[in-house]
C-alpha cells in the first residue's frame, strides 16, 4: 500500500514517521510542490519524498491519502485534489465538524478520530500525549471494513478500533473539544488548570446543548454527565498540555471555534433553538 500524507502539521508528522517505521511506502503531498522539510524523533532523522496532485491522478486506488489537517482547510484541500480524490482511499481527520459535510465529503471517506496528540518543537516532533484512535466509514452502516489499511493504521497509532458509526465517535470528540478548548483560551491555562476553577456547571451546560443538537439532528442519544465526565478525564490525562486552540491563539493562527462551538450555535439556531453558552464562547472568542 501506498501512502500519501497531506502536510506536514504535527500529527501528519507523526503518522508519516511511525509508517516509514513500518517501511511502508510514504510521501509527503507538500503546499505548492515544494520540498519535505527534515523532522527528528526520538532522536532520529526522517526524511520523505514528495508527490503533487498531478501525481496522484495516475496513482491505483492501493494510495492511501491521509489528511489530519484543520477543519478550515477541509473544502480548500478538496478542491485542490479534485478529480484526483477519487484515485485515492481518502482518511480525513480534523476537529469539529463542518456545516456542509453531506455535501462536500466524497462518497467513500474515512473518518479518523484520535485523542493522540502531537507538537513540533522546531523541527523536533514531540508525541505529547498517546491516546487512542477510531476508524469508520462517512456515510456509516453497511460498507466493507477496509482491514488491511485498518491493520496498517493499528499498528501506527495503537490502539485503533473500527467504529461502524463514527459519527458517534466524531459527536463525542466535538464535545470534549467544545469544553475544553475555549475555555483554555479564556483562562489562558493548560488543560489541567480547568479541573480547579470550578467550571463544571459551566461545562455541563455546553454538554447539554451539544446533547440536544446531536438527538435533533443525528438521532443521537449522547448523556450530558457522561460527555463532561470524559471532558473532565481527558483534561487530566492531559494535564500539562495546552489545547490545540490556545496553542493556535499564541502562535496568531486562525481557531477552529467556528467549526466547535460556533457548529453547535449555527446548527441550534437553524433548528430553531438557542444554545446560548456554546454561543457565548463562540462569540466571545471571535
Amino acid at each position: 500500500m501506498n501512502w500519501v500524507i497531506v502536510g506536514q502539521g504535527a500529527l501528519a508528522s507523526l503518522v508519516a514517521i511511525k509508517l516509514q517505521q513500518q517501511h511502508q511506502s510514504v510521501a509527503i503531498l507538500t503546499r505548492h510542490d515544494s520540498a519535505a522539510e527534515v523532522r527528528y524523533f526520538e532522536h532520529q532523522c526522517y526524511q520523505f519524498n514528495t508527490t503533487s496532485v498531478r501525481d496522484l491522478a495516475d496513482h491505483d486506488h492501493q494510495t492511501t491519502l491521509f489528511a489530519a489537517v484543520k477543519a478550515y482547510q477541509v473544502e480548500a484541500l478538496l478542491k485542490q485534489l479534485g478529480p484526483a480524490a477519487d484515485n485515492c482511499q481518502l482518511v480525513l481527520s480534523y476537529n469539529g465538524m463542518l456545516d456542509n459535510e453531506s455535501q462536500l465529503l466524497p462518497a467513500r471517506c474515512l473518518h479518523w478520530v484520535t485523542t493522540h496528540g502531537a507538537y513540533r518543537d522546531g523541527l523536533q516532533l514531540v508525541h505529547a500525549g498517546k491516546g487512542q484512535s477510531w476508524l469508520g466509514w462517512q456515510q456509516g452502516h453497511g460498507a466493507a471494513t477496509p482491514h488491511q489499511l485498518l491493520n496498517t493504521l493499528g499498528q501506527t497509532l495503537p490502539p485503533l478500533q473500527w467504529q461502524a458509526d463514527i459519527q458517534r465517535q466524531r459527536w463525542q470528540k466535538l464535545a470534549i473539544n467544545c469544553l475544553i478548548n475555549p475555555l483554555t483560551v479564556i483562562h489562558n491555562c493548560r488543560n489541567g488548570e480547568l479541573l480547579s476553577l470550578a467550571l463544571d456547571a459551566e461545562m455541563l451546560q455546553l454538554a447539554t446543548e451539544i446533547s440536544v443538537l446531536a438527538a435533533r439532528l443525528q438521532h443521537l442519544e449522547l448523556a450530558p454527565q457522561q460527555l463532561l465526565a470524559q471532558a473532565l478525564e481527558v483534561a487530566h490525562k492531559t494535564a500539562d498540555n495546552r489545547s490545540s486552540m490556545l496553542s493556535d491563539v499564541l502562535a496568531g493562527r486562525p481557531t477552529e471555534i467556528d467549526y466547535l462551538n460556533g457548529f453547535i450555535a449555527r446548527q441550534s439556531a437553524h433548528l430553531g433553538f438557542t444554545a446560548s453558552a456554546n454561543e457565548r464562547l463562540w462569540q466571545q472568542l471571535r
